[in-house]
């Protein structure tokens, strides 16, 4: 499996598809998030995996434990590949989330890459989630190999943030595909490098290659 996932950060359902379309040669997971699911809801859902596709439904749940753990049960249902929570939920919220049989996989959202933090807070949500059972985090590529080294090899690290050169937005801590890569991510989300660009199949094509020059 490819370790690109394209964050579908689309409000037009047309243009997702033709993104899915375009860019399935180099891309195996999709990203769903709430501004397209709000959209466009299982019918999203339907027309990736009907292009052979894995969906990240990244909705980030933050209730109380047993709203989440039905909207887990709910997101299995679609049959999804994975979805996120927020780690901040705390220990009964992401037990709950993890007891759900036969569910996605569930990564937890340590600190969002537009905040600042520290690696110390990074790391003891990690544990945490693991603690809990759950399957991995999102986390700034600046912590993946704290990550690994605290939660072990396993532990699925999934790293947005990703620039393949300098840019000004809104993200504050990023890295290029290759240093994630090499530093021990499991999967990568990309997003405004592939969606923005003038030819997206290209520029995902370029960032796979990358990735895969260092795996």
């Amino acid at each position: 499996m490819n370790k690109t996932i394209l964050a579908l950060d689309v409000y037009d359902f047309k243009k997702a598809e033709k993104l899915v379309k375009d860019t399935s040669p180099y891309i195996d997971i999709f990203k769903v998030g709430p501004i397209l699911f709000l959209q466009s809801g299982k019918e999203i859902v339907k027309m990736i995996k009907d292009n052979g596709k894995e969906i990240f439904l990244d909705l980030k749940f933050h209730d109380i434990p047993a709203t989440v753990q039905r909207s887990i049960e709910s997101a299995k249902d679609l049959g999804i590949y994975s979805l996120t929570v927020h780690s901040v939920g705390g220990e009964e919220m992401l037990k709950a989330a993890a007891a759900v049989k036969d569910r996605p996989k569930i990564w937890a959202v340590t600190v969002l890459t537009s905040q600042t933090t520290t690696p110390d807070e990074v790391i003891k949500r990690a544990k945490l989630a693991k603690s809990c059972g759950v399957d991995g985090v999102i986390s700034s590529p600046l912590e993946i190999e704290l990550v690994k080294k605290e939660c072990g090899k396993d532990f699925n690290v999934v790293t947005p943030g990703i620039r393949p050169a300098k840019a000004n937005d809104d993200q504050k801590r990023v890295a290029t595909p290759e240093a994630a890569v090499q530093a021990g991510a499991d999967f990568i989300v990309v997003g405004r490098p592939i969606l923005e660009a003038a030819d997206p199949a290209e520029a995902a094509k370029n960032i796979n290659d990358r990735v895969k020059s260092v795996e």
